[in-house]
């Protein structure tokens, strides 16, 4: 996360959506990054709004002041590049402190249903809709940005720093192909319906 309301913007770390490379190229703008620990580098927007928007605003910059921003990927490609991420080969050695969430000896499908079950914990990974979802009467996120178009939120971020930021690559996973069968699909598509409902509207609205 970075929090930068001397520069006019707030970025959310969503996970797998280049949060990283982000932060790196622009965290020297930002009066606070949160990067070390994942709780707080992924902080949620509702959880912002509770807690950090007020201190904020007691420090001299109000809500209005500032845009909080974020990026959102294809929900079945977001949870493929996190099974992609967790059969890395640096995590399958028993002795990795993440080797409980190896899933380099799981199929994607397997991930998938163990997903939607919340039965294991190597397919515990979160819901996208749950990081821009606002709390019950609150302000909700004001720009959110699709992944396949990170291009429009550098642009963005460049505009409000007022400099060109040239931003690499980090934590890429490995690239790996995958299959669903159809029924493992529809169900996968099922239970992410709030995020491809939000996937949709940033998509419409990008066009």
């Amino acid at each position: 996360m970075l929090i930068a309301p001397a520069r006019g913007f707030v970025f959310l770390a969503q996970t797998k959506t280049g949060s990283t490379a982000i932060e790196s190229a622009f965290g020297p703008y930002a009066q606070i990054v949160q990067k070390n620990s994942p709780q707080l580098k992924h902080t949620r927007y509702a959880r912002f709004e509770r807690f950090l928007a007020p201190f904020l605003a007691a420090s001299g910059w109000p809500r209005e002041s500032y845009e909080v921003v974020c990026a959102f990927r294809e929900p079945i490609d977001w949870l493929h590049s996190w099974w992609r991420y967790r059969s890395r080969e640096a995590i399958a050695d028993p002795s990795h402190r993440a080797h409980k969430n190896y899933t380099g000896n799981v199929s994607f499908e397997e991930f998938a249903r163990a997903y939607i079950n919340g039965t294991h914990g190597f397919a515990r990974v979160g819901r996208q809709a749950k990081m821009v979802r606002a709390r019950p009467k609150q302000h909700g996120i004001d720009r959110i940005f699709r992944y396949e178009r990170l291009d429009l939120l550098i642009e963005f971020l460049c505009e409000k720093v007022g400099e060109e930021v040239e931003v690499g690559r980090s934590n890429v996973s490995p690239e790996i192909p995958y299959e669903l069968s159809e029924e493992c699909e529809r169900e996968l598509r099922e239970y992410l319906t709030e995020e491809y409902r939000i996937y949709e509207l940033i998509s419409r609205s990008s066009k």
